[in-house]
């Protein structure tokens, strides 16, 4: 009998009792064993089984009567020689914070109490503890009442470990599931400082140096800076997406997408899923596939191939950085959606406070947030930097259907908009004065210095050009007359003009100056006659525009 998809099901022990589906990631409490470390902290996307992945957790460790352990029957850890040495024999301390997404830290702050009140009252046996002083049981009460002051709230989590460790003389498993939530919501709706000050404290001080813990284990979307939360922690685990270490444990692998597809009847679809849904790569090259879309799509009686991901959740940051933004950034989200990779920063550590300072922070949170991916990664000067690209089918196509969108609510749009129509009407000064403009604000973006900045040039003007594809047909790189162009437009309606563009470097060797480059690149387009592919199309309104460039100084010429 084939199983049912556990769509909207996040509680691992209620997957096993209903008999659905499901894959395989309990190897994830062996290695968190296999590492000395007391603190683990595992940033994923959304919708990437991070909160079935901590209930597993939950369901294996926790006291419980009856026991557990039969959860686990035929799956990998029941096989592991530990396994009757860990299950089932600690108390646990477990906290979601998936849905504080309140529009103020008043209303925020009670959501956080409510969470922290409500995981005390799961554990009120404690009031009848033997072990627990007076003063304690008094500070448990004040909890269960909402009569605790803020710092002792701060405290709470740190206090229940201790409370615990007295009465069961086991120290316990802490699990805070969606930990930055409150944090990334915070900063959206405008009180982030009042959220991270609070919640500074209340992470620090129940995993910075206690004592009465075994292991705790967060999870969330982004590794939000040491600084600002987990500052002097040094038993802490950081796994990211780009780290080897637990990079199979949260999404589908290859072989076991293989599996489902086996399952339901749709290998046949096999290469179309990939294309649509593969090519994530958790640490150096583990390939992962999406598994909210895969699991929707096997739902789906129909099969059918579509974006499931997206609007799953809330991309405030994202949206905001982008309406907020230049036009560079469209032009290089026009790249990405050629096919094209950008050369950015990777930063890790999300400091929130620096989000509109640094002019790689979007792209970093495209990659944390699972819209990019980094096929290669270099270390220059101490500093890490990766190719950025889009995964997959699915994903292009949310750029297409919303962050393109978003773009078109800034305020840059206007301006992009009226470079490219004065250009399809052949006012050409417009464009050289934006362009100049535009390489002048994002040369701190790219490597002009290497050895083929042609190429980086080729790019910039391909990602603008994009945006006129209903009124031109866009080629590059192709034989006319006696060589080869850079770039041309053929206009699909009579009565815009066409365009060939030419870039040529500045070569000290040969060139006195930019402008005899310059110079060099408009004689070439006219000697070689370029022209010819656009004159036996019937076009005769045709511009020549040489683009010459000298490191980060460039000129434009225009006949």
């Amino acid at each position: 009998m084939k199983k049912n998809i556990p769509i909207g099901y996040h509680d691992f022990e209620e997957v096993i009792h209903r008999g659905l589906y499901y894959i395989d990631k309990t190897d994830l409490i062996k290695e968190i064993y296999s590492i000395d470390k007391k603190v683990f902290l595992f940033p994923r996307p959304r919708r990437f089984g991070k909160t079935l992945n901590m209930m597993m957790l939950r369901r294996y460790f926790e006291f419980s009567k009856p026991n557990k352990a039969h959860l686990f029957d035929g799956l990998n850890i029941s096989k592991w020689e530990h396994f009757n040495t860990y299950q089932g024999k600690y108390p646990v301390i477990w906290l979601s914070f998936k849905d504080v997404k309140q529009t103020n830290w008043k209303d925020s702050f009670e959501k956080i109490t409510t969470e922290l009140v409500n995981e005390y009252e799961r554990h009120t046996y404690l009031l009848k503890s033997d072990k627990l002083s007076e003063n304690q049981r008094q500070y448990f009460q004040n909890i269960l009442n909402r009569t605790a002051s803020v710092p002792e709230l701060q405290d709470s989590i740190l206090k229940l470990s201790e409370f615990l460790f007295l009465h069961h003389g086991v120290k316990p498993i802490i699990l805070i599931d969606e930990y930055d939530t409150p944090i990334n919501n915070s900063y959206s709706q405008q009180f982030y400082d009042d959220c991270v000050n609070f919640l500074r404290l209340l992470y620090s001080n129940c995993l910075k140096d206690n004592n009465f813990i075994e292991r705790a284990v967060l999870t969330g979307i982004y590794r939000v800076a040491k600084e600002s939360i987990f500052s002097g922690l040094n038993n802490l685990k950081v796994s990211t997406l780009l780290d080897e270490d637990f990079c199979d444990q949260f999404g589908f692998t290859p072989e076991e997408v293989h599996q489902i597809l086996l399952d339901f009847n749709s290998l046949d679809k096999e290469e179309d899923v990939t294309k649509w849904y593969n090519g994530y790569l958790f640490g150096s090259q583990q390939v992962i596939y999406n598994p909210w879309s895969i699991l929707n799509y096997v739902d789906n009686p129909q099969r059918e191939l579509k974006p499931y991901w997206v609007n799953t959740s809330s991309n405030d940051i994202i949206k905001n950085l982008i309406v907020n933004g230049s036009a560079d950034v469209k032009l290089e989200i026009e790249t990405l959606l050629q096919g094209g990779t950008l050369k950015k920063s990777i930063t890790e550590d999300v400091v929130f406070g620096n989000i509109q300072q640094s002019p790689d922070a979007l792209w970093n949170f495209f990659l944390f947030s699972g819209y990019l991916k980094v096929i290669e990664k270099q270390t220059i000067h101490n500093k890490q930097y990766g190719l950025f690209t889009i995964p997959n089918i699915e994903i292009k196509t949310i750029f297409e259907d919303s962050i393109l969108f978003w773009f078109v609510q800034s305020d840059t749009y206007d301006r992009f908009n009226t470079v490219l129509n004065n250009l399809k009407k052949g006012f050409l000064q417009d464009f050289e004065d934006y362009f100049e403009e535009f390489i002048t604000r994002v040369c701190s973006y790219y490597d002009f210095a290497d050895h083929e900045p042609e190429r980086v040039y080729h790019a910039l003007i391909l990602g603008m050009m994009v945006q006129l594809q209903s009124d031109y047909k866009i080629t590059s790189n192709r034989e006319s007359g006696f060589g080869r162009y850079d770039i041309m437009l053929h206009p699909l309606k009579s009565d815009l003009p066409a365009y060939i563009f030419e870039f040529k470097k500045f070569n000290a060797k040969r060139e006195n100056s930019i402008d005899e480059t310059l110079k060099k690149a408009m004689e070439q387009m006219k000697a070689k006659n370029y022209a010819t592919t656009l004159q036996q199309e019937g076009f005769t309104n045709i511009h020549h525009i040489a683009i010459a460039f000298k490191g980060k100084e460039v000129k434009i010429r225009y006949e």
